[in-house]
């Protein structure tokens, strides 16, 4: 494989890149460990959709593209498999592609800002969206009003705003409603959805409203709602693209857009539904009371869980529904999530100081090689190999790598800061904590006491700053935090348990994930591209790829990836 880009344009992507660092170094395919970045300086992601990065290229154009999310493989995870199985189809693509080595998303590295940063080209800034679960001082709780979408809300403003699966009808279920079982509830739009399946609730998703915070109109605000930025696929959807998503819940309907229904065939079983097969991990309809095994913790399972995601897009390409259950035109844009990685290394992880995959996680790893072999042999089948490409990347990554994660409960920070008569309205955390207090006058307070923590390693605090300090400030009122604790190296804010490790923060492992192009004909076939460039450039690089302009993403990039030409094109 060759090399490009080896003056890269740093000035939107981690304000001073580690010496040392995958964000400083040329990276090449053949390095002998999978990862060396738990415990790497933490970085910033100021700015980080001010412009492209890279000198932006003729992207191929095609009629198809799969964006493809493997969440938690970080780029030095692809480099490493790559070495470690040569003959493997990441090995494949990477030769009849492009890979950045040097890629990072935008902070936090949680599943939500990640996916938005891949499907808006935006960060927090635009978006809004700091996590899954974060804090919205305008916002009302649920329960405020009486009747939903009628009258005004009691008390006073300022909510939680929580899209996980405790937002599904039937929590345990796969499908996220009673009756809906793994390949049901599936139409072309909201309107359909509705009809045929009025179980998936007023906007027909397995979201239940009565869940969701309110407006000041006692509107439920989704988290299509709660993103300020419009995706990929409202944009494609308006233009007369076909669009596609799956992912891990009925919350993902994020990607949907301002609109809603951005996405015409979208499909989100339930992970956390806890209704793996308590002999196989295989999902099952049948298991809607919490008693079967946890897709989202256990290694076999959530390789059963990613198959509904791979049949599901292999319908797809040949012409059908997601369901496979009736018939419909290959999506124009779409694409799918997995989960194997991402469980494979919070509950198998890493061996020899993170230099070898554990048997868990290469069998993960090799689950996903081999689902890519099959969605290439499904375009091939089908006689649509030569007009699409693939971009596939990861919404996070994970950290730590060379350890196992040490737990400290949150709690311990929340009561001390209880203590001193400071009051937190919201402490989101993982391998990061995110502050929102009750008044904001009591930032400096906050700030300076739990400086004071640092010192004592029980808290596990490495430093605490303002967001601005990080570039997390956001244009959307009411939604920034007021602090920002970042861990010790290795720490992973959350109750004991068999966690290994855990995403969410700004460390390297984090937001340095892997990223790879692949489009048929392609003249930079077998380049790496050792510029640093943001993952957020997917958001343009998917809408050019089949031919369309990226002027009406919302702000955000406005520039595909740097690197790919075209030899031909078709479509």
């Amino acid at each position: 494989m060759t090399e490009e880009g080896t003056s890269a344009v740093k000035a939107t992507t981690p304000a001073a890149a580690p010496t040392g660092s995958a964000a400083a170094a040329t990276t090449s395919n053949t390095s002998a460990g999978p990862s060396n970045l738990a415990g790497a300086p933490m970085i910033s992601m100021a700015a980080s959709s001010a412009s492209a990065v890279g000198t932006p290229s003729a992207t191929p154009k095609l009629n198809n593209t799969i964006l493809i999310s493997v969440d938690g493989l970080h780029s030095s995870d692809l480099t490493a498999y790559i070495a470690l199985v040569p003959n493997s189809t990441m090995a494949t693509l990477a030769k009849q592609g492009v890979v950045y080595p040097n890629a990072y998303l935008p902070g936090p590295s949680d599943s939500f800002p990640g996916i938005l940063a891949l499907t808006t080209g935006n960060n927090v800034s635009v978006t809004g969206v700091y996590y899954d679960d974060s804090y919205d001082r305008n916002l009302y709780p649920a329960g405020a009003c009486a009747v939903i979408g009628s009258g005004k809300p009691t008390g006073a403003n300022g909510t939680e705003c929580l899209f996980s699966e405790l937002q599904d009808y039937e929590t345990f279920s796969i499908g996220g409603a009673p009756g809906v079982g793994a390949f049901d509830g599936l139409a072309t739009n909201v309107t359909t959805l509705q009809t045929d399946f009025p179980s998936r609730g007023l906007n027909g998703t397995a979201v239940n409203e009565s869940t969701l915070p309110l407006d000041a109109a006692c509107d439920p605000v989704h988290a299509w709602r709660y993103n300020q930025a419009n995706t990929i696929f409202q944009v494609a959807l308006a233009a007369g693209k076909r669009t596609a998503w799956i992912d891990k819940g009925p919350y993902y309907e994020v990607v949907q857009g301002q609109t809603g229904n951005g996405v015409m065939d979208l499909y989100t079983p339930e992970i956390s539904c806890q209704c793996g097969d308590n002999q196989t991990g295989i999902p099952s309809t049948i298991i809607t009371d919490g008693t079967g095994v946890d897709l989202a913790k256990n290694i076999t399972a959530a390789r059963a869980y990613d198959e509904l995601h791979v049949q599901a897009v292999i319908n797809q390409i040949n012409g059908k529904h997601s369901s496979g259950n009736y018939a419909m035109q290959m999506p124009n844009l779409f694409g799918l999530n997995f989960q194997a990685v991402s469980v494979g290394q919070k509950y198998a992880g890493y061996q020899n100081n993170g230099t070898t995959f554990s048997p868990g996680l290469k069998a993960n790893l090799d689950y996903v090689d081999q689902s890519f072999a099959r969605i290439l042999a499904a375009l091939n089948s089908s006689g649509n190999a030569a007009t699409t490409g693939l971009v596939i990347t990861a919404k996070h990554g994970q950290q730590p790598v060379t350890t196992n994660a040490t737990l400290i409960s949150p709690t311990s920070i929340a009561t001390a800061l209880k203590n001193q008569n400071i009051s937190v309205a919201q402490f989101t955390t993982d391998d990061i904590g995110l502050i929102w207090l009750t008044s904001s006058n009591q930032t400096t307070a906050a700030l300076t006491y739990l400086r004071t923590l640092a010192s004592n390693t029980s808290y596990g605090i490495l430093d605490v700053n303002q967001p601005a300090y990080y570039g997390l400030v956001s244009n959307v009122a009411g939604r920034t935090p007021d602090l920002v604790v970042v861990p010790q190296a290795g720490v992973v804010f959350a109750s004991p348990g068999k966690k290994l490790s855990e995403h969410g923060g700004l460390m390297q492992s984090d937001l340095n994930v892997a990223l790879m192009v692949y489009a048929p004909q392609l003249a930079t076939a077998g380049t790496v591209y050792s510029s640093t460039v943001s993952g957020s450039q997917v958001a343009c690089t998917t809408l050019s790829m089949i031919g369309m302009t990226c002027s009406n993403l919302t702000a955000g990039y406005a520039q595909p990836l740097p690197g790919l030409t075209a030899a031909a094109t078709s479509g």
